[in-house]
């Protein structure tokens, strides 16, 4: 091997805590350019509890992902020259350390578990100019405020502003700008179960506190959190609230089941486009439950209301 070779190769070498990985294949990963595919690149058998791939290192750090087993979460790593250690637990989690970026990444890592606030942002943000920065912005845009998303993809490459994932992200900032809190409702529209016309504002806007609650019939979340809701609906719906449930199901019949086995009784519609869904789109939602409320005049008072705030909220507007 030339010094030139040398000067950028990596090594890495994957270290399990027990022999139960031992024969298998671990899988090393290339993300597309969306960050949200991976395609194999190479694979390596465990042996005595360890696998080692080798390659050549960019000038600009990369992330490739370690796959031990499809159904877990693949294991990121930052490439770059040098002699790079990854190590997994008993479940199967990893800790990666050995070079520069690997180090950072990694207290990275920790300090986003432990909920350190700003954690995400001020990583991303000193890496916002390579892939590395990138694909974190991707993965973790779920816990980053839209004007921290909007600084962090004002000051990354073109190419990457111009690809489709990033694209739609602003899309979405850019719906949930326009129904932001203090902003008048946008009207929704879809189909009840029973397969008749209904709109938002058959109910927003007419004297009535309204919630909008986007659930699904596939979504744990959603169907654990229903009997609370359901709890409140009975104790206000007298009182001038109103439910409208807009469901993200793609199944008529499923989602007519889970309407009757929850016991919800308020006013529903789709489009039945799954997270296609019209009216998800136009509020930005993507994920759920999520709830947005709107007082008696269909001005948005709140959005992503958990129950706790939503029953003082409902005190104040209705009283007790």
């Amino acid at each position: 091997m030339t010094a030139c070779e040398n000067r950028n190769t990596f090594t890495l070498t994957g270290t399990f805590i027990n022999n139960d990985q031992d024969g298998k294949v671990v899988y090393l990963k290339k993300p597309d350019s969306n960050f949200r595919k991976s395609n194999v690149i190479d694979s390596a058998k465990v042996e005595k509890n360890r696998f080692v791939f080798k390659g050549i290192a960019k000038e600009m750090p990369f992330v490739q992902l370690i796959s031990v087993d499809e159904s877990v979460m693949p294991a990121a790593f930052i490439v770059e020259k040098g002699k790079i250690e990854m190590n997994f637990d008993s479940v199967l989690n990893a800790t990666v350390k050995g070079t520069p970026m690997n180090d950072q990444y990694q207290q990275f890592e920790t300090e986003s578990a432990k909920g350190i606030e700003n954690t995400d942002y001020n990583f991303i943000k000193s890496n916002i100019t390579n892939p590395m920065g990138q694909y974190f912005l991707i993965r973790n845009q779920y816990y980053l405020e839209d004007s921290q998303l909007k600084e962090l993809i004002s000051q990354s490459s073109p190419d990457f502003q111009n690809t489709g994932i990033v694209q739609k992200l602003q899309k979405r900032i850019e719906k949930r700008e326009a129904t932001a809190v203090g902003k008048q409702f946008t009207d929704l529209k879809g189909l009840t179960p029973a397969g008749k016309a209904a709109a938002l504002s058959d109910y927003a806007g007419k004297g009535k506190v309204v919630l909008i609650d986007f659930w699904a019939s596939w979504c744990g979340p959603c169907r654990q959190s229903m009997p609370d809701l359901v709890a409140t609906y009975q104790k206000y719906k007298n009182k001038g609230l109103e439910i409208v449930g807009i469901s993200l199901d793609n199944n008529k019949d499923a989602w007519a089941k889970a309407t009757d086995d929850l016991k919800i009784t308020w006013p529903q519609f789709s489009n039945l486009k799954g997270w296609d869904e019209d009216c998800a789109v136009t509020y930005g939602v993507n994920s759920i439950p999520h709830a947005i409320l709107i007082d008696k005049d269909g001005k948005i008072i709140a959005r992503g209301v958990g129950e706790d705030e939503l029953n003082m909220k409902l005190e104040e507007l209705l009283g007790k």
